[in-house]
């Protein structure tokens, strides 16, 4: 199960409220499924790759073998 941060981002002491209110180039928050997607699509091109040492493929291993834990 994924845990929804969505209010975390929200229940802040008001420093992005400042932030929002003092700068004109402040970007809001992306959500929390959509990050997980664009990181999980960087990760997947990776998957043809195979080289040693190349922290991408090392991180892709990592994230397969958590994912794949409920499974074992």
């Amino acid at each position: 199960m994924i845990a929804d941060y969505g209010d975390w981002f929200t229940k802040s002491n008001g420093a992005a409220e400042a932030v929002q209110a003092a700068s004109p180039c402040y970007l809001a928050v992306p959500a929390f499924p959509d990050v997980l997607n664009e990181q999980m699509e960087y990760l997947i091109g990776h998957a043809g790759h195979n080289a040693a040492g190349c922290a991408d493929c090392q991180r892709l291993t990592e994230v397969v073998r958590l994912l794949m834990r409920p499974f074992e």
